[in-house]
Order: structure tokens, then C-alpha cells, then sequence
């Protein structure tokens, strides 16, 4: 198939561009710029790039419009992210063929705290104030797509790791920077999670599962987790280790707020989700090592 992918350049869209040449998908990639080095390494993969920007439909609509399917991956991650997300998604599904697929990225954090049982996809939404915009443009997604006769579905991954990226790579920062490791909350709360390679193989599984039709996927909603709930104490001394950082300290929320804003409340979330229902209709299975185990060996600077 012809995919066009945004966020390429970021740490799940370059693991979905892989995974998606390596399964014999033709790939076209927006990029903010054509000379940056992680555009080279696209290049170097065998992907298209196209200079544009998310915050202008208009520099890569028309390719959306052309391709056989769409993987949005992309964010601002700023106080625009909501507007700019939407805005960019009905774009493109305006400019899509019927029949065309669109994988739509979301995340974990819609649901909120969910307690001790994992929660399915069908779990009431309590979003981190960070992503409170996204459970209205998930639903937006999947009804101008169905208006559109276009396979649409969303996928909630977990917290990402492998290859010292995500939200891992800043706490390995402030490890090395200061020697301490600071982690919002009491370190007791729980983060789902899927390695980046995983995670990419999924993408590639859903994309081709809504282009074959499967009802069990068109439309949906999926989370795409490996481990339920991982203690974030114990990944972040998985790091500590690694490093060679002299501590794992805990970071009252209220104060982590002040630096990193409502960023602070998603670290400290505490949640246990379930992935069963992707890993059943996919067919997928994750493959690599589980968070703490590749946290332990984080790679050397």
C-alpha cells in the first residue's frame, strides 16, 4: 500500500515507518525539514519525505488524499496540540478516497487513574488535563471517517519504551544531568507498556487488518499495551542502575507542576490497562523485552 505517515520523525513514527517499509509498504513521511538528520535516516530506510508542516493542512493534504492509507502519528505537544490535531485529522479525512484506511494515534492517558483492574477499551474516560481534548477528536475521527466510507481506527498505545527513547530518555537526562532521578508522585503508581518495536509492528497490523475489512478493527478503538501495570519505582531504578545515577527520588506532583505543567499529572497517573482485545483481532503478540528488562540495559550515551 501507498502510506502516508506524519510524525515520522518522532520517536513511534519512526519505529511505524520501519516496521512498514519492512512489510513491503510503499512510505511517504511529512517532515518539518528535509535535512535533518533523523529525515536522512528516513531516507536511508527507504522512506519518501515531504517538507511540511502539521499546522498547515494545506503543505501535505494532497497527499493524504493520494495514498491508500494514512498513519497519524504526529503532535505538537504544546497548548495547541488539541486545535492543531483536529484540524490536521479532518483534513485529511476530507481529502481521502473511500475505501482508504486511517490509523489514528491516541494514548493511555484518556483513561485517567483506573484503579487496580485493567480497563478495556469500552472503560469510562477520565483524561489527564494534558489530553482532555482527545477522547472529542477520537469520536470525531471515527465519524467523519465512517461518513466517508474510510476504514478508520484508533489506537491507545501504552507508555513506549526500547532504544533509550519516550518519556523513559528524560529520566535517564536527569539522571546523568544531576545524578538523581526524579520521578512525579511516590513512585508507587503503575504505567501499561509496549516496546517501541512492538507497538510498530501493531500499527503495521492494524493498518492492513482495516484495509482487508475486519470489522473486528474498522471503527474501533484499541489498546495496544505488552505489560498491564509496571511499577514506575521500579523502571525508574531499572534506569538508575543502567546509568550509574546515584538515586530514584520522588517528586511531590504540586511541585513537578511547576516545571513541567499538567505534563506532571500524566507522569503521575497510576493505571492498569488491557491490551487483549488488540493482541486477539491483530493477531499480534509483543516480542521484545519487557520494560524492566530493557530499562536495565539502557544504551550508553
Amino acid at each position: 500500500m501507498r502510506v502516508f505517515l506524519t510524525g515520522a520523525t518522532g520517536f513511534i513514527g519512526r519505529g511505524v515507518a520501519r516496521a512498514a517499509v519492512d512489510a513491503g509498504h510503499d512510505v511517504t513521511a511529512l517532515v518539518r525539514t528535509t535535512t535533518s538528520p533523523v529525515a536522512t535516516e528516513l531516507v536511508d530506510l527507504g522512506v519518501t519525505i515531504h517538507e511540511g508542516d502539521l499546522a498547515d493542512p494545506r503543505s501535505f493534504v494532497a497527499l493524504a488524499g493520494s495514498a491508500d492509507a494514512v498513519v497519524h502519528a504526529a503532535s505538537t505537544n504544546d497548548e495547541n496540540a488539541g486545535a492543531v490535531d483536529e484540524a490536521a485529522v479532518t483534513s485529511m479525512l476530507s481529502a481521502m478516497a473511500a475505501g482508504s484506511v486511517l490509523v489514528y494515534t491516541s494514548g493511555a492517558w484518556v483513561y485517567g487513574d483506573t484503579g487496580q483492574t485493567p480497563v478495556s477499551e469500552s472503560a469510562e474516560l477520565h483524561p489527564t488535563p494534558l489530553v482532555a481534548w482527545r477522547p472529542a477528536v477520537e469520536q470525531h475521527v471515527l465519524a467523519l471517517a465512517a461518513e466517508r466510507s474510510i476504514a478508520a481506527v484508533v489506537v491507545r498505545p501504552a507508555m513506549v519504551h526500547g532504544h533509550g527513547g519516550g518519556v523513559f530518555a528524560m529520566m535517564a537526562g536527569t539522571g546523568r544531568a544531576g545524578g538523581v532521578i526524579r520521578i512525579a508522585g511516590d513512585g508507587n503508581n503503575r504505567w501499561p507498556t509496549v516496546h517501541v518495536d512492538d507497538l510498530a509492528v501493531a500499527y503495521v497490523s492494524a493498518l492492513e487488518s482495516a484495509a482487508a475489512g475486519n470489522p473486528e478493527v474498522c471503527g474501533r478503538i484499541l489498546n495496544i499495551v505488552s505489560e498491564e501495570a509496571v511499577e514506575v519505582a521500579k523502571m525508574a531504578e531499572a534506569i538508575r542502575g543502567a546509568i550509574g545515577a546515584q538515586s530514584v527520588t520522588p517528586w511531590p506532583v504540586d511541585d513537578a507542576r511547576t516545571e513541567l505543567g499538567f505534563f506532571a499529572d500524566a507522569l503521575a497517573l497510576d493505571q492498569s490497562i488491557d491490551g487483549t482485545s488488540a493482541q486477539r483481532v491483530l493477531e499480534w503478540a509483543p516480542q521484545q523485552a519487557d520494560a524492566v528488562s530493557d530499562l536495565s540495559a539502557w544504551p550508553a550515551p
